[in-house]
């Protein structure tokens, strides 16, 4: 095609190529930048918040066409107490077809004197209907929610046995009984928030997470299970990831959330996620408003499920 074109045009051909050749020249500055990317990937290592979410619409790779998760009601007979625990088990769609192990999440009821707060509470509140479509929308992996009646085994009595009924006798027989993965998180509202610390700070190496939504925290009594008494000396108690929240109308505990988390920041060095948030007070309105923010809390580091084996 060379000898077609005019003379000046050749010349104009060269200059082209020379400067062809002038931005083929710098591909080594190039290929330099290109290992900033490095730079920006380890940051995101570090807050593992930060990674999680991008990894949560996995659950979606099943396909589950079910449109709500189901509930069980179940008991178990307590040695250590000699009486039976209920329970009520929230189970995700299509947990009996996806054949995969999930997550658990153990959720405490408050306590009142007619003991109108049960195992049925966080049902109330609508915390089964949230988990369904927090995995159906992609939002966050599917999960079995146990919710033990606090009223059961000595749970009314600061130096009752319940933490141990719930990770000797109640833990074990739910893994038995449905596909869980091993992964645990821990929590509850108001006396239910005492009773998640408590357990969490005497079993830690058995939970992950722990949440005290209103919780009901105070000193003094029963030292060997009370959480508050419990922070400057319970081991391993830095591995758990925590959570704290109140409403700003909430009149029965803010002093005792503060003071709580203040001990953890000043005698163990421990900062939870501690929200106070601008409305809301002691009450069913405000604990279901923010079911689903205590699910992004609970499940924010649970991504990949594993196959169930039979």
């Amino acid at each position: 095609m060379a000898p077609v074109m005019k003379q000046s045009f050749s010349l104009l051909v060269m200059v082209v190529s020379l400067m062809g050749c002038a931005s083929a020249s710098p591909p080594p500055p190039i290929v330099t930048p290109t290992a900033l990317p490095e730079a920006t990937r380890q940051p995101t290592v570090a807050p593992t918040a930060t990674v999680v979410p991008t990894a949560a619409p996995e659950p979606t790779a099943f396909q589950c066409d079910e449109p709500a998760g189901r509930i069980e009601m179940e008991s178990v007979d307590s040695a250590i107490t000699g009486e039976p625990l209920r329970y009520r088990v929230y189970l995700p769609p299509c947990y009996e077809t996806a054949n995969l192990r999930y997550p658990t999440l153990y959720m405490f009821h408050g306590m009142d004197q007619v003991g109108a707060m049960n195992d049925d509470m966080w049902d109330r509140l609508g915390l089964d209907e949230a988990a369904t479509n927090g995995y159906l929308s992609g939002e966050h992996v599917p999960l079995i929610i146990v919710m033990p009646n606090g009223w059961d085994a000595g749970h009314d009595r600061d130096d009752g046995p319940y933490p141990r009924v719930v990770v000797e006798e109640l833990i074990p027989r739910i893994e038995a009984d449905y596909c869980t993965s091993g992964q645990r998180a821990v929590g509850g509202l108001s006396r239910g928030g005492y009773w998640a610390y408590a357990i969490a700070f005497l079993y830690p190496e058995v939970f992950e997470r722990v949440g005290g939504h209103s919780g009901f925290f105070y000193a003094g009594d029963y030292p060997q299970a009370n959480p508050y008494d419990l922070i400057p000396t319970a081991q391993g108690i830095e591995e758990l990831i925590m959570y704290l929240d109140y409403g700003a109308a909430d009149t029965l505990v803010p002093d005792r959330v503060d003071a709580f988390n203040e001990r953890l920041v000043t005698t163990r060095n421990i900062e939870p996620t501690f929200i106070v948030y601008p409305e809301g007070g002691h009450d069913e309105a405000y604990w279901s408003a923010h079911v689903d923010d205590y699910l992004d809390f609970y499940t924010a580091a649970w991504s990949d499920l594993s196959p169930c084996s039979p």
